[in-house]
């Protein structure tokens, strides 16, 4: 056996001869890119007995899952609460091995600018090693599969939306049916100008209405410090407590407030409302009102909200609570209730009977997070205004009178 040391640059020079050289090819690692070393690669795939290529952080290269489709022996690795992260590569002909086992994945950096370590060892394919190294590959059977179109297709949306992430989360394949479903919604592929063509429909309300009140409402917002420094008829603007009496002599009369969901028959939700409880404020003040807003702000408003109903005869729910949020950040929420809850959760794949306010976060706000629509460019123009409103706005597509 003979056992040399490969630093990144020597690793591709290496692996673009024994692509060629070799009669039989294994490869196992976490990512991989499109390039010239996987252009080789693909030239020899007649050769593939078992190449394995990780999609965690949608960190692989799309095309070189594209290239890959439909090829025998070629497969991709999804575990759930697993990272796949070998860096391995077998090649074989006839009595002769040479396997590379070291940091390098099949990247551009990994083959290239990175500071890497392998070793390269050359032996018999009956030594005990090699043996092992088989075993290994094999082993990733229960967890691999081929690359489908609909999983090649599906995964560059999201590697694309999850480029501009500091952190992407690992991808949804098809093999995951129940969470592929909300992940490839004709709701997410759809395109900007789609999405604000059917907006702007509106059926059941009149949209520059509708922007005018969530401008008003965002001048609420950009004025104070804190929720609880507004009038009593400002709270009931932003609550959606639309009898006349609420804004009567207010000058709210001329702002639909019941759009985006009425709230009058909330009756403890109302009370708190009119008394302009603290905990309600505390709540509203728990979300930012400007940059990104974190699973972890919106845990902190949930707590704050159900605490504030611990003296009332019901508790908070998440028509009242969405609302509040929708109109603070209408950038991230939709306000869920009776007239769009029916046809936005068959939009986003979940049964309108099992939302609660414990999992709206994941069964609402996180699939929008990964629509094309939501993620598009800011426009300039006239849709900019509507672009910072957008998941809100989703109402207009998905509300029907009831």
């Amino acid at each position: 056996m003979k056992v040399s040391i490969l630093d990144a640059r020597s690793l591709r020079k290496t692996l673009l001869r024994l692509i060629t050289k070799h009669d039989e090819i294994y490869m196992a690692v976490a990512w991989a890119d499109a390039g010239p070393v996987a252009d080789r690669l693909i030239e020899h795939k007649r050769k593939f007995r078992s190449v394995t290529v990780g999609l965690d952080f949608c960190a692989t290269d799309p095309d070189f899952v594209d290239s890959i489709r439909k090829v025998p022996n070629a497969y991709v690795f999804k575990k759930p609460g697993a990272c796949f992260h070998p860096k391995a590569f077998l090649f074989l002909t006839g009595d002769q091995a040479e396997a590379i086992v070291g940091s390098a994945n099949f990247t551009n950096g990994g083959l290239g600018s990175n500071v890497e370590t392998c070793l390269h060892l050359r032996c018999d394919a009956g030594e005990a090693v090699i043996a092992d190294l088989l075993t290994t590959f094999e082993s990733y059977a229960a967890h691999r599969q081929p690359v489908t179109k609909e999983l090649a297709k599906a995964y560059r949306r999201q590697a694309e939306l999850a480029a501009n992430r500091p952190r992407p989360p690992a991808p949804v394949l098809p093999s995951e049916p129940e969470a592929f479903r909300r992940i490839d919604s004709d709701l997410l592929k759809m395109s900007w100008p789609a999405f604000i063509r059917e907006v702007r429909k509106d059926p059941n309300h009149h949209f520059p209405t509708r922007m005018k009140f969530l401008r008003y409402l965002q001048s609420l917002f950009a004025r104070t410090e804190t929720f609880g420094e507004l009038s009593v008829s400002e709270w009931k603007a932003v609550a959606g407590i639309v009898h006349p009496d609420a804004v009567a002599d207010s000058g709210l009369e001329k702002y639909q407030i019941g759009w985006f969901g009425s709230m009058q028959g909330s009756g403890a939700f109302t009370n708190l409302v009119v008394s302009q409880n603290s905990g309600i404020a505390k709540a509203i003040d728990a979300i930012p009102r400007r940059g990104p807003v974190t699973k972890a702000d919106y845990e902190e408003f949930c707590g704050l909200f159900i605490a504030a109903f611990s003296n009332s005869a019901r508790t908070g729910r998440y028509p009242t609570a969405t609302r509040l949020l929708a109109m603070k950040r209408p950038d991230v929420f939709v306000c869920v209730n009776k007239g769009n809850k029916a046809n936005l959760a068959e939009a986003l794949c979940f049964a309108p009977s099992t939302l609660s306010l414990e999992n709206y976060w994941e069964r609402v706000v996180e699939p929008i997070g990964f629509a094309t629509w939501y993620n598009a460019k800011r426009p300039i123009g006239a849709d900019a205004e509507a672009w910072d409103c957008r998941a809100a706005l989703a109402d207009a597509l998905y509300y029907k009178e009831v």
